[in-house]
């Protein structure tokens, strides 16, 4: 890319001195500093020519600092495209430039930095799976090793829990597929109108007796709102929200459905006043494979989630604090 440029740079230099060769050839040949008697009564040959070679280095010299100024961020980001096209997705163009060519460093370290947190996404993503993968097909393995050493009888006692295993390993590829999925944003959606006010009555109609059970109310308020989504799916949201409230609720403790309008859009929260957490960790509650410590489940669940709403075209996020319970609020549009 710098020789390119020092090809540019020594290209318009010829040309301007070829330019002003010429110009200087065709003052002469028309009679360029003479007067009417053909007398010479301008300053001297030698004088002319050395200003002329000034006038004409003067311009070389801010044309080509110019040209260098322009071109030295474009270089920059050349050299650091060549980096990224190499795996590495740490570098950074340094910002000192204005306009088209500032917006464009700007839009490079953009891309940069999201292929960067893409990459360490994948690894943890990997790291993950494996570590997920590794507990279920571990205990499948022993057992199988087990009745095969004859150390276990091959009965109906011990094949179950292999496959109850086997369930496990099997639900979390559907998890991770759909997760997959709704990133690429080709999560297929059977939208049909749908009233959000019954789908949140079925969702209290079906955990009321689990709440009712660890002594936990729980109860729904919600207009009659009709949109266009894909019933299923969104059901499928509540049930996550309301399953994980009902989990870290305390008996005597409460769990609110809610839907209203806001504009074009209807704002579902589920609420609850369980145990709660640092309001840093709620931020992250919609990554992959993030879950506590006592929580049964494989940490897509969140991220499913996440990914659901988002298909439709809508936001999800939460507040929680410690000891006061969490809040978890998704949008959807109308339209």
């Amino acid at each position: 890319m710098l020789t390119r440029v020092f090809i540019l740079i020594g290209t318009i230099f010829i040309l301007i001195a070829v330019l002003g060769w010429l110009a200087n050839s065709f003052w002469h040949a028309n009679g360029g500093g003479s007067g009417a008697s053909g007398q010479h009564n301008g300053p001297p040959e030698a004088v002319r020519a050395i200003f002329g070679i000034i006038v004409i280095l003067t311009i070389v010299f801010f044309i080509v600092r110019r040209i260098r100024r322009a071109v030295e961020p474009l270089v920059d980001v050349m050299d650091a495209a060549d980096r990224v096209a190499e795996g590495d997705y740490g570098v950074r163009v340094p910002v000192g430039a204005t306009g088209d060519v500032g917006r464009l460093i700007d839009s490079f370290n953009a891309m940069a930095m999201r292929l960067d947190e893409n990459e360490a996404q994948r690894q943890r993503l990997f790291s993950d799976i494996a570590h997920e993968l590794r507990t279920p097909l571990a205990i499948v393995q022993g057992n199988i090793e087990g009745m095969l050493d004859g150390i276990y009888p091959r009965d109906d006692a011990h094949l179950a829990p292999l496959l109850d295993e086997t369930r496990v390993i099997s639900r979390l590829l559907t998890d991770l597929q759909t997760i997959a999925t709704a990133e690429a944003g080709m999560l297929h959606l059977h939208r049909e109108p749908t009233d959000i006010h019954d789908l949140l009555q079925d969702v209290l109609a079906a955990f009321k007796p689990t709440a009712t059970a660890h002594e936990i109310g729980i109860l729904c308020t919600s207009e009659r709102i009709e949109l266009a989504v894909d019933p299923v799916r969104i059901r499928q949201v509540l049930d996550n929200l309301v399953a994980n409230a009902t989990r870290y609720t305390p008996p005597g403790g409460s769990i609110q459905l809610a839907a209203r309008r806001e504009g074009d859009a209807v704002i579902v929260s589920v609420t609850d006043n369980g145990r709660g957490m640092p309001a840093e960790e709620a931020t992250h509650m919609f990554e992959r494979f993030v879950k506590s410590v006592d929580s049964g489940g494989s940490g897509l669940g969140l991220a499913i989630a996440k990914g659901i709403v988002e298909a439709h075209g809508g936001t999800i996020s939460a507040t929680s604090s410690e000891g006061a319970g969490t809040t978890v609020r998704f949008t959807l549009p109308i339209a």
